[in-house]
């Protein structure tokens, strides 16, 4: 569902979706996650990267096996963000997993404030999507 959403987006502003990873790319990026966060990021995420190596279009930022790990060092840095993987980012929200609890939320950008819990990973992911469209 989510993959049908980021391709009407991209069609939307005249853009394609990435080639997906490969399977190499996704359990490296997992192990990297786990050694440098405690966390891998969540299987459906992993499905997505597989099928859209990241994703940006119209201000929307679904970060890939390229940029994952860099966005969330540099994110962190300030601080705040010590419990989330932040998987997305509009120009308005960061869209993240929360390590402790596994909880979707939906951050603001500055302040990083929760905006929102999502029950799930897709609702997340369509959250951002709708907020870009």
């Amino acid at each position: 569902m989510i993959l049908a959403r980021l391709q009407a987006l991209a069609v939307e502003c005249g853009e394609s979706l990435r080639p997906g990873a490969s399977e190499a790319e996704v359990v490296t990026l997992a192990a990297e996650c786990i050694a440098l966060f405690g966390a891998a990021p969540p299987r459906a995420f992993l499905w997505l990267l597989r099928a859209t190596d990241g994703f940006e279009a119209n201000g929307l930022r679904v970060f890939g096996t390229g940029g994952l790990v860099e966005h969330n060092q540099a994110v962190r840095e300030p601080g705040g963000l010590d419990e989330h993987l932040v998987l997305a980012e509009g120009s308005s929200a960061r869209y993240a997993v929360h390590l402790p609890t596994g909880e979707p939320h939906e951050l603001g950008i500055v302040p990083t404030d929760l905006l929102a819990v999502n029950p799930s990973l897709t609702s997340l992911l369509t959250a951002a999507v709708d907020a870009q469209s």
